[in-house]
């Protein structure tokens, strides 16, 4: 049940929060969408603490679906949020609760499934206040 919930969740949000990621300044890609499954092609583990992801740069393959296992062993409440950089900090500066983030207590782990459907740089962050200046990290999509 949870595990659809998540799902749904970024199944939903697939055309507003993660649009799109920049490359550079006239070109920009995808971030992605929400994979199946039934595609998953690799399990990467990602741990949360209260200061960075470990680790903060992760290679996928173009078209491979991943899925994120998220452990938060901090001692503070964590997000997760795959996007471009504007988007990133526009995650961060916002004063209200976002509800479209995967949100992680201490002690918690929770999965992403995720597809890289373009080779390029996508960016990962807690935009969570105070958080959002040392938690973050990079994925580069490969052929």
């Amino acid at each position: 049940m949870h595990k659809m919930l998540l799902i749904f969740i970024f199944t939903s949000l697939s055309h507003t929060t993660f649009a799109e990621t920049n490359q550079s300044n006239d070109e920009k890609i995808s971030a992605g969408k929400p994979g199946q499954l039934s595609n998953i092609s690799r399990t990467i583990n990602l741990t949360l603490l209260d200061n960075m992801f470990l680790p903060p740069e992760l290679t996928v393959s173009k078209d491979e679906t991943i899925q994120f296992i998220l452990k938060n062993l901090g001692d503070n409440t964590h997000e997760f949020l795959i996007g471009s950089e504007d988007e990133l900090k526009k995650a961060a500066s916002m004063k209200r609760k976002n509800e479209h983030l995967i949100r992680i207590k201490p002690g918690e782990q929770k999965e992403l499934i995720w597809e890289f459907t373009n080779m390029g740089i996508v960016n990962f962050a807690c935009p969570l206040s105070g958080h959002f200046k040392t938690m973050k990290g990079k994925i580069i999509v490969k052929n």
